[in-house]
């Protein structure tokens, strides 16, 4: 039986936030298409609308087509929808503001809103935190991460604070638990595997964080690789893992894995 690969984007198949692919990350990903492999590339993205990010990739040379796509933006919108909220105030790019707009999102400035949604904000402020503090405690609002990553290498290839740092400190402001809606929520997880028919024992998750994609998956019952070619250069963070969340292979990059 053919594996369902899913596979990550920064620190995977480009370095960092410049999308610089990396060495042979084009032709493997190409090759999945061409020996009629399954995959899907899974998206903590939050900075650009999903078609843009598909865009993007396609420009740099990956071949793939829209179903290949599934993002933490889209998991996010799909629920606003489904819970018929229509304004958030939102910690994040203007692409993002301008992606729930025009899905008739209002993205309004102020603590009357019906939910906070955090993603990645490189122009984050005191007052963007004061403002979402407010609407969580005065108005009750939802408190929404796209997901909980911890750090993230910007386009210098630096670390940064990633969008769990921000909703930790909200949570422990406002005394509220996130709903999640990327990486590694089970949730996402399953509803990708759901739509696709597979079963986690027949999945591979390819990624650069174990702590995040690589644990949630491997709690599932997936398959991980572990590739140093992100925001870990070795493998002394999997120290900090226990034995059974261990993935199951390592390599420098994508290209050195076995299609099976």
């Amino acid at each position: 039986m053919n594996h369902l690969y899913l596979i990550d984007i920064e620190g995977t198949m480009v370095k960092d936030k410049s999308f610089v692919p990396i060495d042979g990350a084009i032709d493997w990903i190409n090759s999945l298409k061409s020996k009629d492999r399954r995959f899907v590339i899974v998206s903590n993205n939050t900075t650009h609308r999903p078609s843009d990010l598909l865009d993007l990739l396609r420009n740099l040379g990956f071949n793939l087509e829209k179903e290949n796509l599934v993002t933490c933006v889209g998991a996010a919108l799909n629920w606003l929808k489904t819970k018929k909220i229509k304004s958030c105030f939102v910690i994040g790019s203007i692409q993002l503001k301008s992606f729930l707009n025009e899905n008739e999102i209002d993205t309004k400035e102020d603590e009357k809103t019906e939910a906070v949604l955090v993603g990645l904000d490189t122009s984050l402020d005191y007052q963007k935190l004061k403002i979402a503090t407010n609407a969580l405690v005065k108005n009750n609002a939802h408190l929404l991460a796209l997901h909980e990553n911890r750090v993230y290498k910007d386009e210098n290839g630096e670390l940064s604070p990633s969008v769990g740092a921000v909703v930790k400190a909200l949570e422990y402001a406002c005394q509220k638990r996130a709903k999640v809606f990327g990486k590694p929520n089970p949730t996402f997880f399953r509803e990708i595997v759901r739509k696709l028919e597979a079963e986690p024992a027949d999945c591979v998750m390819i990624s650069d964080d174990p702590l995040s994609d690589l644990l949630g998956a491997k709690k599932l019952g997936m398959r991980t690789v572990f590739v140093t070619s992100g925001k870990y250069k070795d493998e002394e963070i999997l120290k900090s893992l226990n034995k059974k969340f261990q993935p199951d292979f390592v390599y420098q990059n994508i290209s050195q894995i076995n299609i099976w």
